[in-house]
This record gives C-alpha cells, structure tokens and sequence, in this order.
C-alpha cells in the first residue's frame, strides 16, 4: 500500500524523534554511569524522553500550534521515563496504517530488535474486532507491515492466549486489548493479574529466592503472593506480570480515550517501553497535579486528507462570529429538524430509513470539572432542556 504524503511526513517526523530519542538515551546512559561512579558529584540522570523533546523543538519540527504547551513526561510504574508521543490524525486518515508502520520503526530505530511485544489497545468492540480481523490476515497491508518488520514471524494475539518468552524473543507478538479490559479495576480486567497456566518462562521457579528475589529488586511493581511454606514473596505467572517484564510498545489507539487517571495508571503500570497515541482529537487534562498534555508529534489537519482526495462525502461548514455557545447550539437544532423532516420525506417516498444525529463537543465532561468558566456537558444539555428536547433523545459520553 502506497503511502499519502502527509502519512510519509508523519513517519518521516517519528523518524526524527527515534533518532533524537536515541541520541538523547546514550547520553542518560553515560551520565548515568558517572553518577553511579561519582556519587560524590550529585549528577541527576537525564530524563531522555524529555530532552528528545527539546531537541525536535529546537529543530522546528514539532506542530507550531502546540509551541505554548509544555512537553508531558510520562514515567513506569517503577520510575523509569516512558517515550509517549501522539499522532493527531482526522479520522479517515489511515491512523491505523501509520500506527503498523510506526510500530515497524520503533521497533528498528529504537529498540534494535525484529521480535518484541506491542500491546494494541483499542477502545471499543467494534475497533477490537476491525483491527483484530485486519491483523490476523496474512495478505492484508497491515499485516504486511508486521511481517515485514518481524521477517514474517509475526503472531496476533488474544489476552487469554497461551505466551511464553521464547515466543516474544523470538517473534513479533502483538496483543489485541479492548480499553476496558485494561482498567486495573474492572472485574474482567483482574483475570489479567491472576496466575494463570499458559504464562511461561518469565520467572523464576518459587522455590528459587535468589532469583525470586532479584526480580522484585528489578521490578518492584510485580503482583506477589506470599508462600507460606516458603516464607518469601513469590512472583505470580500472570498476563500482567508479564507484561511488566517484558516492557512493551503500547499502541493506544483513540488516545484520548485512555486519558483518565486509572487508565493511565493502569497503561502505564504495564512498564512500557513507549506508548504511541493516535487520535482526532487528543485530550489534555490541565486541571491535574501536576498536568497532564498530550505530546503531538505531528499535526494533520483536514486539508491534507483533502489533497490526497480522501474527502468523500460533501460537508457544509457554518462559520459564525462570537462565542456565543447557546446560539450555536440553537441554531444547530434547528437544522437538526430540518434534516428530521427531510428524512421522514424520503421514508415515506422510497422506505429507507435515516436518522439524522448532531453530535456537540463540548470543553468539559467530567463530575468535579463544571467550573462555570467552560461549557460543560451538563451545560449543554440544560439547554437543550430548554428548547424542548426529551432527556431520552440526549446521550453525554465521556471518558470517565
């Protein structure tokens, strides 16, 4: 599949960023060892993911749109820095293709590896299964994608599937999880923690403290259950366990999505080694301590999908002065009725049903985030209350 231009611009820019990335790791290493040898000396350990960051700022080559909003750094459940960048793409914009091609160069320019393990999270049913479809078809470009980076050893995997070390040393594994299931809370999600059968290779035996022990010394964050018998912590063989032993790419398609404080905790509680977010319309949560930003990487716009011809359908912008929200909202209720009505003609003309929907984005959704400064959800459907529509014809999504 032949890549659009904005899609090879975008992966020319993550290019950019491994190599800046890369650079900026040696430099933490040594400087990490001459503090080590040097105690004396008081050197902190350079933060790489955020000097990379300086470094592709520096340079120009980060959206200028963002150029106010400070770099995010992201951490493991251990401490360690986590690379995390988004890819702000419109949907239709093949976030997909360029999140199996990103993978292939993260794998080559950052980790030096053809086998590894991408944990491929997605945020609904319906993504779960488009992808998973999409991946497990040999002859599908995506797939080609993987197979290509791994020399065609690449294996989908599905949570409850068997996995074991040599697999993920010797082969490109890559696991499907829907959001949901990696909520560390969920009832479904704590099968993951659980010891399990099909989990092997990754510790130690139980009776091997030394081992045992050097693990949890490594990885402090490991799931534990105390032995009895043997009167130390012994790491259990769980999905998750594993995960945080191998430290995967994490791929958190709709990013935005997985942006409140649980998922976060919970995505990168996994340890993972970089976490590429792909996203229409990244979420930022400047109400946190401290905040919390999404790192746009790059920046592609509606325009560049309609050069390369990827506009299909015809789309009427109403541009309107001031910021009066409730107008707008008025305004678009109208029209609302208007297409109703046009759709009850076409029924009843040639019996194909349509139902028009307005979908209103607003600036803030949260329970503790109606402040009286931004619009909130509630807002908008008090409103809405006004003009006379039902509760039972009004839904509000949120993240949480």
């Amino acid at each position: 599949m032949k890549l659009k231009d904005f899609q090879q611009a975008v992966l020319g820019t993550l290019g950019d960023y491994l190599g800046a990335l890369t650079e900026q790791r040696e430099r933490a290493g040594k400087i990490a060892q001459m503090a080590a040898a040097n105690p004396e000396l008081g050197l902190a350990v350079l933060d790489f993911s955020a000097a990379a960051w300086a470094a592709m700022q520096a340079a120009g080559k980060l959206p200028a749109l963002r150029a106010a909003v400070p770099f995010s750094p992201r951490r493991d459940g251990i401490g360690r820095p986590v690379p995390s960048i988004c890819l702000k793409v419109p949907t239709g914009g093949g976030k997909t293709l360029l999140a199996a091609s990103a993978v292939s160069r993260i794998l080559d320019q950052w980790q030096g590896a053809r086998s590894g393990f991408v944990l491929w999270i997605c945020p609904n049913e319906a993504i779960y299964a488009q992808t998973r479809k999409a991946l497990r078809d040999r002859e599908h470009p995506y797939r080609h994608i993987l197979d290509q980076a791994s020399g065609g050893r690449t294996r989908i995997l599905d949570k409850d599937d068997p996995l074991s070390r040599a697999e993920v040393d010797s082969q490109l594994c890559v696991m499907l999880l829907m959001l949901q299931s990696a909520n560390r809370e969920t009832k479904e999600s704590l099968r993951l923690f659980r010891d399990r059968g099909n989990v092997h290779g990754f510790f130690p035996a139980a009776d091997d403290k030394p081992e045992q022990d050097r693990w949890l010394a490594e990885v402090p964050n490991l799931d534990t259950y105390s032995d009895v018998m043997l009167h130390w912590h012994v790491v259990k063989d769980s999905l998750g366990n594993a995960l945080r032993a191998i430290r995967p790419i994490v791929v958190l398609d709709e990013g935005h999505k997985g942006y409140s404080k649980l998922a976060m905790d919970t995505l990168y509680g996994f340890n993972p080694s970089f976490v590429l977010e792909l996203s229409a319309t990244p979420a930022d949560r400047p109400r946190d301590t401290p905040p919390v930003y999404s790192n746009w990487l790059c920046d592609v716009r509606g325009v560049d999908l309609d050069k390369e011809n990827m506009i299909k359908l015809p789309i009427n912008v109403a541009v309107k002065p001031g910021n009066d929200w409730r107008g707008c909202l008025r305004d678009a209720l109208q029209r609302l009725d208007a297409l109703q009505t046009d759709a009850e003609r076409l029924q009843s003309e040639c019996a194909r049903y349509l139902r028009p929907i307005c979908l209103v984005q607003v600036e803030r959704t949260g329970k503790d985030q109606r402040d009286g400064n931004h619009v909130h959800a509630l807002d908008a459907l008090e409103y809405l209350q006004t003009l006379g529509v039902r509760d039972d014809q009004i839904a509000i999504k949120s993240a949480e």
